[in-house]
Formats: C-alpha cells, sequence, structure tokens
C-alpha cells in the first residue's frame, strides 16, 4: 500500500488527534486509515470485512484490494449486501443468515479481514480464513471500557503474530 501519508496524510496528526484516543471509533476517518494502513492492503488482496456498516472502509479497501466481501448484519445498512458501488461479492460471501448458520470453513480464505466491531477475543473462525500472512484487524477488549485495535498476522506454520496498533472504542461484536 505504500507509506501512511497515502491515507493519513503527510503530518500524521489529523485535526482530532487531540482528542482522546479511547473515543475513536469506526466511523472516524483517521481510525479507518490506520486499519487500512495497518491491513497493508496489496492490489491482489482477497478483503473480508465483518460490520461494514455503511460500506465507507469497504469502498476503500475496495480501491486497495482485488475484491471485497463486505458483511453487515443490520438490515438498516443493507444486510449482507455488498454495501458500496464500488464493493463486489466474493463467491462465498452470501447471506447474513447463512453466515450465522454455518460456518465460513472451507469457503474461500482471504488475505485481510477487518473487523468493525469490538470482541473480547478473536473469533477462531476468522482465524481460519487467513491465508498464511494474511492480516486480521480487530478491535480488542472490554466493550464498556478499554479496547485495542489489533493486527493479527497469520504465519506459515499456523501461529500468529499480535500487535496493538492504539486504544480505540468500537460497537460490540454480537456473535451469530
Amino acid at each position: 500500500m505504500g507509506s501512511g501519508a497515502d491515507l493519513l496524510g503527510e503530518s500524521r496528526h489529523p485535526p482530532f488527534a487531540s482528542r482522546s484516543k479511547s473515543l475513536a471509533s469506526e466511523f472516524q476517518p483517521y481510525i479507518v486509515a490506520r486499519m487500512l494502513e495497518a491491513a497493508a492492503i496489496a492490489k491482489s488482496d482477497w478483503v473480508l470485512e465483518i460490520g461494514a456498516g455503511s460500506g465507507y472502509q469497504a469502498g476503500l479497501a475496495a480501491k486497495l484490494g482485488r475484491e471485497v466481501c463486505a458483511l453487515e448484519r443490520h438490515e438498516a445498512f443493507g444486510g449482507a449486501r455488498p454495501v458500496a458501488p464500488s464493493v463486489s461479492r466474493l463467491p462465498q460471501c452470501g447471506s447474513a443468515s447463512r453466515q450465522r448458520d454455518r460456518s465460513m470453513a472451507g469457503r474461500r480464505r482471504v488475505r485481510v479481514i477487518l473487523v468493525s466491531a469490538a470482541g473480547a477475543q478473536t473469533p477462531a473462525v476468522l482465524k481460519t480464513q487467513l491465508t498464511p500472512l494474511g492480516r486480521l484487524l480487530i478491535p480488542l477488549g472490554d466493550p464498556g471500557g478499554v479496547q485495542w485495535l489489533t493486527k493479527l498476522t497469520s504465519e506459515p506454520d499456523g501461529s500468529f503474530i499480535e500487535e496493538r496498533i492504539e486504544e480505540v472504542r468500537f460497537v460490540p461484536l454480537i456473535s451469530g
């Protein structure tokens, strides 16, 4: 993807940098840029986004990668259909009910997973969806307290390297 200057600007100090980072959310452009920068999406990467909301981040990811599957469970945001005109479906991208009823095992593995909701730990099924050297970005921590934007990189031996990026606050990740 290149340097962070592409998305974060030259100064690396956005106008709202003085605000508490614990108030940062997925909807702030700075956090979206940090997630995309940490994901290091290449033109050949297949990307899965969980909790796509309005499709803002998915639309940007689609400009960087090969193809994006953006899933959103809330009907107000369009359910599990692609959520931005520039976002197309991966073959395994199905309805929200199918995603709840079956694990994603056996479907195409992806290079990047972006999760826009916080969990206490990373769901194991998401780890199985990554290709070797794949990256998973997820806010981890207490839904009502401290959360960290966390990057997990899958190693060829099946292990993961975990890196905390910065303190954030996201809505809770709901299983099912």
